[in-house]
């Protein structure tokens, strides 16, 4: 067979089959979809960071410590300098802190915590910094200037002119701050932002013992150094401060790593999310060509009667599945490029502050190769069972195909599942993940579709003598041989699987964090607080009617070993040369590589519970009490050895009791609690915790601005509610995916509708011949809809509601708490959807005729 007679042969083959196979087509179109917009949002946010590498980092190299820098790093800049000359360098110090407004007369003025950035000169080395009015950044942050982010100007009333009291000190306000450079890859802001110099930080006297400060020196290269050199100068400077020490060592070629590994978990998250979408378009696609091809029986005995042979007959086909999976991916790629266009602005508060390009060929190409071979994948076994069709059906309509062996049968679902596999490998970039997600879609799918099975042998068995002629005909609808009711339960279900799983897990978390307190949990925190300062706090907290107050010591020490051992000799990547914290499996290596936090009590806080020892039971030995979690990740048990270093001075404390803690009742706890009397006298700060009287928060925060202004409070619930507001957010994107695996049942349902598009409009016209109106007969389809989607909607729901519960309470150890509103929207909306979509679809049988029964 030549290639022109078979264009010819599948353009004239596809003629009267207009609705069937565009029902394949938007079924395809509408997973492609999803697959591009996750596909094209993760590239366009990496390519984004790698192109804008250099002005997200502000520099080529950055230096980087939670604590100030020791001897090594200035040693390692110098020798830096001197081989290569021309190396510049800049100072940026962070942390949050409160800030207030001028005096009210004897009032506190107003007060706001607050994200302080100070820079240094030669801030920054790349990208701009965009601020109101527009002036060198050198001029406006000169003789004590500060400029503020427009929301702290509206909140605290501030005009360029002005002052603001920093660390009790009172400086100029230049203007405002809109954006910077190095403004992203942080996490999550406490406050809105202040930027000033270093020098206004030395006199605010903010930066004292125990500051939560981020320290970074930025330098700039020589121009021309290329990135070869740059990565030796980077493992130079690595190798010549000492890991222990904490500080880390980044280049900008790293474009925010954390950000982007933390980012590409996510897209491979979302990205199975958006292949479930393609998965049921697959199957819409398997139910269309079926049909399809079943309408094409007898042109198909013609072809083979005229000498076509059963290969090419198949080979036919799938050419012509093929085009029409490349014409629904394509359809797919415009609508994930729309998606492109729009979403990064709906999620400008989750998304990095990149430039995503709407246009993305290694996304469409993802998309119309998966769509293409997903349209494949699922014809496999319709086109099979072409080469089967007899030559005698010419003479003979009621020669049947002849049905597949075992073998061929077990073939064909080998490359569904091996195929689904391999595109769950593709989305996710990792064969566990593909083979995890992989199970659970035949599960899923076999519960679905078990469940339509059941039902339909429930209806056909059923009595339906006693009910309405419409329900009757209804029901009847519903399980008869043909109907595609196994394929939109499936289909549908799925969909409302996906859409209810991520609402409950996205409520739930925003509900734990949004709900009441406990009674006695605090509602502020006091923290950078010397020890010589809690009087006065205390006396202030007290007059103001706070209750619950509790205060504890902090000492910060780096832990040396534990029971001779200093920690994992091997950490992946590049995490052993920075002494970066990894995921949650690195902790033990993260452990030994930056200072722990600990405190020291004579009795536990309620919240903490002894699990194995006894606490201050050894008067021989100096003690710990040490969090089982944190004691199994560094190998610590009773009776172990761990050595501390408290400002070069070692301690050997042994474990004695370890401790479960009930982190969710948002006390003040620790990992590590030490004997009292061994670290009395070692440097250290103080922590407060205390309930303040509902809606006096905000004056407790001016007083204390005033009087101890170093002193930073943290209010538990605006925290909470900024967090929950980023979880809003980034649930919207899921559910917009979850949208479109809900709109790919759909489109399967009125796919199923339209391939028996014909039988029903026979039906229509027998029925209004018997005297049905055509309000009747949408009655009867609203009943057969209303029962696919009841199957599906209550499957799908109670799926959801099984998968949210393990993704909380075994994934997040969070409580389960039921909510029935949640779950009853389920199967309500689901009905609702499947019967508008039905009826819409059977618009053309609706519109038949009686006349046309009888001829």
């Amino acid at each position: 067979m030549t290639a022109a007679l078979a264009a010819r042969l599948m353009l004239r083959e596809s003629r009267g089959a207009g609705g069937k196979l565009a029902f394949f087509v938007v079924c395809l179109a509408v997973g492609v979809a999803a697959v591009v917009s996750v596909a094209g949002l993760a590239s366009g946010i990496d390519r984004g960071l790698r192109r804008e590498a250099r002005r997200l980092l502000a520099a080529d190299l950055v230096v980087k410590s939670e604590k100030a820098l020791p001897e090594a790093v200035d040693k390692a800049l110098d020798a830096l300098r001197t081989s290569h000359p021309g190396t510049r360098t800049a100072i940026v110090k962070e942390m949050g802190t409160i800030v207030a407004a001028p005096l009210r007369g004897p009032l506190p003025g107003a007060s706001a915590l607050v994200q302080l950035k100070a820079v240094g000169p030669g801030w920054p080395f790349y990208g701009v910094v965009d601020t109101e009015p527009r002036q060198p950044i050198e001029d406006l942050l000169k003789d004590g200037g500060v400029l503020v982010a427009p929301e702290l100007a509206t909140k605290l009333h501030l005009e360029p002119g002005g002052t603001l009291k920093i660390g009790g000190h009172e400086f100029t306000v230049r203007g405002r701050i809109v954006s910077e450079p190095d403004a992203i890859g942080r996490g999550l802001d406490i406050g809105p932002r202040v930027l000033t110099s270093l020098s206004v930080l030395d006199a605010s006297a903010l930066e004292a013992f125990g500051s939560r400060l981020d320290r970074r020196v930025l330098l700039k290269l020589p121009d021309g150094t290329s990135e070869a050199e740059l990565e030796k100068t980077r493992k130079t400077l690595s190798a010549a401060i000492p890991r222990e020490s904490g500080v880390r060592v980044e280049t900008y070629t790293d474009a925010q790593p954390r950000l982007r590994e933390g980012f590409d978990r996510a897209s491979r998250f979302i990205g199975l999310v958006a292949l479930v979408s393609l998965i049921l378009g697959g199957i819409g696609v398997a139910q269309t060509a079926r049909a399809w091809l079943a309408s094409r029986l007898d042109a198909i005995a013609v072809l083979k009667c005229l000498g076509v042979r059963p290969r090419e007959v198949v080979a036919l086909y799938a050419g012509e599945t093929t085009l029409l999976g490349l014409a629904g991916s394509l359809l797919g790629a415009l609508l994930g490029t729309g998606v492109l266009a729009v979403v990064p602005r709906l999620l400008a508060g989750v998304l990095p502050a990149v430039p995503v390009d709407a246009w993305q060929p290694p996304a469409i190409l993802r998309g119309i190769l998966l769509g293409t071979g997903i349209a494949l994948l699922f014809s496999i076994e319709p086109l099979s069972s072409l080469r089967l069709v007899p030559p005698l059906r010419v003479l003979r309509r009621d020669a049947e195909p002849l049905r597949p062996g075992r073998l061929a049968r077990a073939l064909v679902l080998l490359a569904l599942v091996t195929g689904v596999f391999a595109a769950a490998w593709i989305q996710s970039a990792s064969a566990k993940t593909g083979a995890e997600f992989t199970a659970g879609m035949i599960a899923a799918t076999g519960v679905l579709a078990g469940a339509a099975w059941v039902m339909t042998r429930i209806v056909s068995r059923a009595s339906r003598d006693r009910v309405r002629v419409a329900v009757r005909h209804g029901l009847a609808a519903a399980a008869r041989p043909g109907a595609g009711t196994l394929a939109a339960v499936t289909a549908l279900g799925l969909g409302v699987l996906v859409v209810i799983g991520i609402l409950l897990v996205q409520n739930g978390l925003t509900e734990r964090l949004r709900a009441d307190l406990p009674k006695t949990a605090p509602t502020a925190f006091f923290v950078d607080m010397q020890a010589a300062q809690w009087p006065k706090v205390k006396d202030l907290l007290e007059s103001s009617g706070a209750t619950e107050i509790r205060v504890v010591p902090i000492v910060t020490a780096r832990l040396v070993s534990v029971d001779g051992s200093t920690g994992p000799k091997w950490i992946p990547g590049r995490r052993a040369e920075r002494g970066e914290r990894g995921d949650r499996g690195d902790r033990g290596s993260w452990a030994f590589t930056r200072e722990q936090n600990l405190t020291y009590l004579d009795t536990l806080p309620p919240d903490n519970t002894i699990v194995e020892g006894k606490l201050w039971s050894d008067p021989k030995v100096q003690e710990i009490s040490v969090e089982k979690g944190f004691a199994k990740e560094v190998g610590a048990k009773l009776g172990s050895k761990m050595v501390f270093d408290v400002q070069g001075v070692q301690f050997t404390l042994t474990v004695t009791s370890l401790r479960d803690v009930d982190w969710k009742s948002f006390g003040v706890n620790f990992f590590l609690v030490v004997e009292p009397g061994v670290l009395d006298n070692a440097p250290q700060m103080r922590v407060a915790a205390a309930r303040l009287p509902r809606g006096h928060e905000q004056e407790i925060q001016d007083r204390l601005a005033a009087a101890v202004p170093n002193v930073t409070m943290l209010q538990v619930r605006e925290i909470v509610e900024r967090v929950a507001a980023l979880l809003d957010r980034i649930g919207l994107a899921i559910r917009i995916l979850g949208g479109f695996a809900v709109t790919a049942g759909i489109a399967i349902l009125g796919g199923a509708v339209s391939a028996g598009a014909a039988r029903r409009g026979r039906e229509v016209a027998l029925l209004k011949t018997l005297g049905a109106t055509r309000a009747g007969v949408v009655g009867i389809f609203a009943i057969e809809f209303g029962l696919i989607g009841a199957v599906a909607g209550t499957v799908g729901t109670v799926g959801g509601t099984v998968l949210a519960w393990a993704v909380l309470t075994r994934g997040m150890e969070l409580e389960w708490s039921f909510r029935p509103a949640l779950t009853a929207i389920g199967p309500v909306a689901t009905i609702v959807l499947a019967i508008v979509a039905g009826i819409f679809a059977s618009a053309g049988a609706l519109r038949s005729r009686p006349i046309e029964s009888l001829r």
